[in-house]
């Protein structure tokens, strides 16, 4: 059966041998990844945090950007994941903390959803 995704990144979906008869109209994270280097490159950053949600979308875009940035010769700190669906009240301020004690970092590169986003 054909399948037509608007919302799918994950790069494992791009495996013609396992979903022979899946397409997507959004980039897989992988492209995404390199897109953020590629910002991040222009903007003349050497240093960034990055930030992810728990999860296949969150942990493979980090470390989709973290193998790009390796390839590109960047330096990137990993802060790790925010927490499963429906955080405690107290986590986002913890992630905010170590964000501001990150004080040579330029930006933070965020592969999260919508949720945590907000």
């Amino acid at each position: 059966i054909p399948q037509i995704s608007y919302a799918s990144t994950a790069p494992e979906l791009s495996d013609p041998g396992r979903y022979e008869f899946f397409s997507r109209v959004v980039p897989p994270d992988s492209y995404q990844a390199q897109a953020m280097v590629a910002v991040v490159r222009a903007l003349g950053w050497s240093y960034v945090s990055t930030l992810a949600s728990e999860g296949n979308y969150g942990e493979s875009g980090v470390e989709a950007f973290v193998q790009s940035s390796r390839e590109a010769g960047g330096c990137w700190l990993i802060l790790g994941a925010l927490g499963a669906r429906g955080p405690k009240p107290g986590e986002f301020a913890k992630v905010i903390g170590r964000l501001m004690e990150t004080s040579t970092a330029r930006g933070v590169v965020i592969f999260a959803n919508e949720d945590d986003i907000r």
